[in-house]
């Protein structure tokens, strides 16, 4: 069996944080489970992720690397603040795209950030919709409170349904 060498994701909710050394060490609460064949899957150990929280503050993770015995792929666990390929976490994302604070960015990459959450949002709503007609007894949001609310649970059922892979194109990256 040939594993994938490109990992996918699994967007997580409960998770911990400890801090160690100054990296922020993330771990899920819940045994994994395998997003594409459902089956459980082994740990792998961790890698380093760089995040834009605000303004200039980044912060350094270590996710978990999990593999899956059973389909032969590698899948990382990624708490839900973290939007998969970007830099800037979910609510800085969400404040540039709401026009509440730009924390410094160029214009250009305001317009990118806007066009990707746009664009975005409505894959997020047509794959939602999508998992409701396969599996009606899925039970979805309707209502959400913020910008940032929407995109967690966008970047959520996305993720955790894989289908991150349709949307990765450079037309929509930041």
């Amino acid at each position: 069996m040939t594993t994938a060498i490109a990992p996918s994701m699994k967007s997580i909710s409960f998770f911990r944080e400890k801090v160690k050394d100054g990296i922020i060490e993330i771990t899920g609460t819940y045994s994994p489970v395998c997003p594409i064949c459902g089956k459980p899957m082994k740990s792998h150990g961790r890698c380093r992720r760089y995040l834009r929280i605000s303004g200039e503050k980044r912060i350094t993770l270590s996710v978990r690397v999990f593999y899956c015995p059973e389909c032969g792929r590698y899948h990382r666990e990624l708490p839900d603040y973290i939007t998969p390929y970007k830099h800037l976490s979910t609510d800085m994302i969400a404040e540039i795209y709401d026009g509440t604070d730009n924390y410094d960015v160029d214009d250009s990459t305001i317009i990118r950030v806007r066009n990707w959450v746009r664009k975005f949002l409505s894959f997020g709503a047509a794959t939602v919709r999508r998992l409701k007609l396969e599996h009606p007894a899925l039970e979805i949001r309707n209502s959400f409170e913020s910008t940032s609310d929407t995109l967690t649970y966008f970047v959520r059922m996305v993720v955790n349904s894989n289908e991150w892979k349709f949307i990765s194109s450079p037309v929509i990256s930041v």
